[in-house]
């Protein structure tokens, strides 16, 4: 097993693409990837600060008199339309959110009364979005001043419009909405690596064999066909956890090389601690097991390398949509869910960077994991001693 685990690691390394694939993208991809979220971010931002949203007001009266210039401070630019003209504006994009009155609003106004107000915006456009959050807002404070004004009208204090004044005080030791959103990203971007770095060499190391006609000069070696399948199963796993291991090295560098594309990171609040790195590059070990042995079970079911890449892409998945789905899911799961291939290890990255840590959870994800790539290198083994399948080049 040694033996074949030297002579094929080696040659493996010899290729290009693996060396681009394993070394050369983990340790550029991540820091690029971080450089380029601080930049998207800190120009949506900027953006956001600038850009004044043009929103329409639908109604009549002393009500849009009164209101059509008041919600200032969203950055906002009021006309007036009709609900017709609002309609059409949001969907060609001339407004990006309409205010609608009814009718009676002043009556209703005058009365005390509540005066019901429809929000008009483009649910699936994010601008549209973002002017009718501003103009809810601003309508919100207008709200308020209006209770106000009733309540000294009827000789109380405006404080009982106010009851509670709520501040949002983010603790020391806690997180940030930019650890959020790595958390979310990053271990799906880890999982690829651990992947991705694998095609390659498991691609090349049986099926590619087979396309060459080497792989009955090895199979007639002393070597027993499991040792040859586990020297083999060694080799893809070992590139795999190299490749996983530079990703999170390519993870880490950002945080600490004082760079300025990555001062967003400090600024946002988001840290990572050594307990972090550890977990993560643990989890590594299992994502790699997995993977090599699902990989080289591919390479040994393929006739040749074209084959074996054809079968990929369904492959490809099968893995990204488990790692996908921890961007949507809490890093506070049930137990259960560590049984899941690859969404565990994510989750597990995940809980990392955001330093919530569940240790029954871990185990259990290590245990799963473990179970998941022994049973692929079975299957692999078994392949392996069949004629029809090994020799069908």
């Amino acid at each position: 097993m040694g033996i074949v685990f030297r002579k094929e690691f080696r040659e493996i390394f010899r290729d290009r693409r693996t060396l681009f694939s394993v070394v050369i993208s983990p340790l550029v991809v991540t820091p690029a990837l971080l450089a380029a979220l601080g930049l998207v971010i800190s120009g949506q931002q900027e953006k956001a600060k600038k850009e004044a949203f043009r929103v329409g007001i639908v109604g009549q009266g002393q009500i849009v008199e009164q209101y059509k210039t008041t919600p200032s401070g969203g950055n906002l630019r009021i006309v007036v339309v009709t609900r017709n003209e609002a309609e059409e504006q949001i969907k060609s994009r001339a407004l990006r959110a309409a205010i609608v009155f009814p009718a009676n609003a002043d009556e209703l106004l005058r009365a005390n009364r509540t005066v019901p107000v429809e929000l008009l915006m483009d649910g699936g456009n994010e601008n549209s979005r973002m002017a009718a959050a501003r103009l809810e807002a601003a309508f919100g404070e207008a709200s308020q001043r209006v209770v106000e004004e009733r309540l000294r009208a009827a000789g109380m204090p405006a404080e009982l419009a106010t009851p509670f004044k709520v501040t949002q005080k983010p603790i020391t030791e806690g997180g940030s909405m930019a650890t959020l959103m790595l958390s979310m990203l990053l271990p799906y971007t880890l999982a690829i690596a651990a992947f991705g770095g694998g095609i390659y060499a498991a691609n090349d190391l049986v099926a590619g064999e087979k396309e060459r006609g080497t792989l009955e000069t090895l199979l007639v070696a002393p070597a027993s066909r499991r040792d040859v399948v586990i020297g083999k199963f060694l080799a893809v796993c070992a590139v795999c956890l190299v490749s996983s291991m530079l990703a999170v090295v390519g993870l880490v560098v950002p945080f600490f090389s004082g760079l300025k594309p990555y001062e967003w990171l400090a600024k946002g609040g988001v840290s990572l601690d050594p307990v972090a790195v550890i977990i993560t590059l643990a989890m590594q070990i299992p994502l790699a097991v997995l993977f090599a042995g699902i990989l080289l079970t591919l390479s040994t079911f393929a006739r040749n390398q074209k084959e074996a890449q054809t079968y990929l892409g369904p492959l490809f998945l099968v893995v990204l949509v488990p790692a996908m789905m921890t961007m949507f899911v809490g890093s506070e799961v049930a137990l259960s869910t560590a049984l899941v291939p690859v969404m565990n290890a994510a989750l597990i990255i995940k809980q990392a960077l955001g330093h919530t840590y569940q240790p029954a959870f871990i185990a259990l994800a290590f245990a799963a994991s473990a179970v998941y790539a022994a049973l692929a290198v079975l299957i692999c083994i078994r392949m392996f001693q069949r004629e029809s399948v090994l020799l069908k080049a």
